[in-house]
């Protein structure tokens, strides 16, 4: 399964579906994503975070809410005011009257929130799936490395025996065994590094889901084959529908519904208020109605106003600066991907044949006694150089096509 796929299933949800694989199983790049997309911290505060933002959206969408006042006067006075005799008590039910349409502006800026929240949760699960994979192809590389490894430590331990026996039988000199000695214990180095690098990876990767030690024996996957690019055309044609470009497009249009909020508030609200006041003195009781409207609306709106103008300018400049850097990065990689596919095909096709081939000639003319020890030991030495070689330009290929596929995610909205 290529990353395109896996990414559209990150975003339409249905990677949580893949059964997860088992401990005595070895796990598949499908089942890594989904655990990483149904258990990533991440994830979940980018949910939390949406949760919130629509939350608020609602709270500042609603109306102005009606209050209820009361008041008592001309109560524990001293002479005629003295007791309840000349009370006047009020009770009152008031409300901001919001003019200028600041409650569908509000309901604006809600909506341009939650779409800004969602973009970027949408992005949070793209990078999850392109770190998850990215990290299970390190895990398929030293897993190879460490099988490299172990192979090489049997072809000295041979190589070693051989020599041994003949310098019993005086056919070879004694430097050559520890040199063969010396070689063996290389080996053993290079295989006890791949297995601390094997177990780094593992639990990098186990750390994409949460876990703190790896609940998987190995990984399954394959390097040998290397899926073809597209034209570079044709991805750097995506980059202005990318979730990153959209994301700033959603930032753009918050900041106007922003601005449109203060241009409403321009326009000053005015507060009613209608109750009943009860005069003692008099033994009668009337209506009152206040209308207040606050002063200086216009000249607070002008500095919000400049605020998102301003606010506008910056995004704008740097989305213009991010579309030069995506485009350079995007070329960058794919020439990076082209050189990979081209060292692994040079080293499958025309280094590793000829290598095998001087291995497999230098160990007949060494059982033969033509060649030492050094020119066996040299041709194995260059043969499992260039099987690391391949295995690490083919996990860079499988890396880069990784960061290419991010690079060029198209958001799963229409942009706006």
């Amino acid at each position: 399964m290529n990353l395109r796929c896996l990414m559209v299933l990150a975003l339409v949800g249905t990677c949580a579906a893949i059964p997860l694989a088992r401990a005595a199983e070895p796990l598949r790049l499908e089942q890594a994503v989904a655990r990483a997309l149904a258990n990533n911290p991440l994830l979940a505060a980018e949910s939390a975070q949406l949760r919130a933002t629509e939350a608020r959206a609602r709270r500042e969408g609603l109306a102005t809410p009606y209050v209820i006042s009361g008041s008592l006067e001309n109560v524990a006075g001293t002479g005629a005011l003295g007791g309840i005799r000349s009370a006047e008590s009020t009770l009152q039910i008031g409300r901001v009257f919001e003019l200028g349409g600041k409650r569908a502006a509000r309901q604006a800026l809600g909506d341009a929130e939650i779409s800004q929240q969602r973009i970027l949760a949408e992005t949070a699960h793209i990078d999850i799936v392109s770190r998850t994979t990215a990290r299970f192809i390190e895990v398929i590389a030293d897993q190879q490395r460490l099988a490299y490894a172990e192979e090489r430590i049997k072809q000295a331990e041979l190589s070693r025996r051989e020599i041994a026996r003949w310098v019993a039988a005086a056919r070879d000199p004694e430097f050559h065994l520890r040199a063969a000695e010396i070689a063996v214990i290389d080996a053993e180095l290079q295989r006890e590094h791949a297995e601390h690098e094997l177990a780094s990876a593992r639990m990098t990767l186990a750390a994409s889901w949460g876990a703190l030690t790896p609940d998987f024996e190995a990984v399954v996957g394959d390097l040998e084959s290397l899926p073809d690019v597209e034209p570079f055309e044709i991805l750097a044609a995506r980059l202005p529908m990318t979730a990153e470009q959209r994301a700033s497009l959603l930032e753009a249009e918050t900041i106007t519904a922003r601005r449109r909020l203060a241009t409403a508030s321009a326009k000053p609200d005015m507060t009613l208020s209608l109750g009943v006041r009860r005069l003692e003195a008099l033994d009668d009781q009337g209506l009152m109605m206040s209308l207040s409207i606050p002063l200086g609306s216009r000249s607070r709106a002008s500095h919000s106003i400049a605020e998102a103008d301003a606010q506008l300018d910056a995004v704008e400049a740097r989305r213009n600066a991010m579309r030069f850097e995506r485009h350079q990065a995007l070329f960058e990689k794919y020439q990076e991907l082209n050189h990979a596919r081209t060292e692994v095909e040079a080293l499958r096709t025309r280094m590793l044949p000829r290598a095998e081939q001087a291995v497999a000639f230098t160990n007949k003319g060494f059982m033969a006694g033509r060649f030492s020890f050094y020119s066996l030991a040299q041709a194995q030495k260059t043969l499992f150089e260039l099987r690391e070689r391949d295995v690490e330009a083919a996990a860079r290929y499988h890396t880069l096509l990784v960061e290419v596929e991010r690079l060029t995610a198209v958001a799963t909205e229409a942009t706006p």
